[in-house]
């Protein structure tokens, strides 16, 4: 028994482990890719110093500071090339075992069984509400006559508008009152 709960596990767990698997593989690639950059980047750093060193006009050393510079971008490009490849395989990789799983998972009978109960539980919901709802009448009352219906409300009379007040005077500034001695 312990055996088959072991094997069951390690079957649910592969996909997982299958992940895993593919990010380990894709991070080694990628640690590589920049492991070797920096390599190339430091050695070819080193022979330029040698080089810049030894040269006497500056426009020579322009010349070879552009021709470096040319180099590393050339580099840089490659290396980012192969970091995206090495992505987008990983991530093909991972796309592929989700779908796979998500399969699986949707042929396995408890689920199916689930999904047939929350199918019944939603229709006999939806019954009783409609039964709440038709079992609730409106009272009489509440019903308007055809006859009321079709009468128009009598016309509201309207008033003549309010007379306009005569505006207001700002009030006049005062100067302010003298101090008083003390007596």
């Amino acid at each position: 028994m312990y055996d088959d709960l072991m094997k069951d596990v390690q079957e649910k767990m592969k996909p997982a482990i299958d992940v895993a698997e593919v990010n380990k593989k894709a991070l080694e690639t990628l640690f590589s890719l920049q492991s070797e950059y920096v390599t190339d980047f430091v050695d070819s750093s080193v022979a330029q110093l040698k080089a810049l060193s030894e040269v006497k006009d500056a426009k020579d050393a322009i010349e070879l500071q552009v021709q470096f510079f040319k180099n590393l971008e050339v580099k840089m490009t490659s290396v980012a090339e192969k970091e995206l490849a090495a992505l987008t395989t990983a991530k093909e990789e991972i796309s592929g075992i989700v779908e796979k799983s998500l399969a699986e998972i949707k042929e396995m009978p408890y689920v199916s069984d689930f999904n047939k109960f929350i199918t019944e539980a939603t229709e006999a919901t939806t019954a009783a509400i409609t039964e709440a709802t038709a079992a609730v009448k409106p009272a009489p009352e509440a019903k308007a006559t055809p006859a009321a219906a079709a009468t128009p409300a009598p016309a509201a009379k309207t008033a003549a508008p309010a007379k306009k007040a005569p505006a207001k005077k700002a009030p006049a500034k005062r100067k302010p009152a003298a101090p008083k001695a003390a007596e």
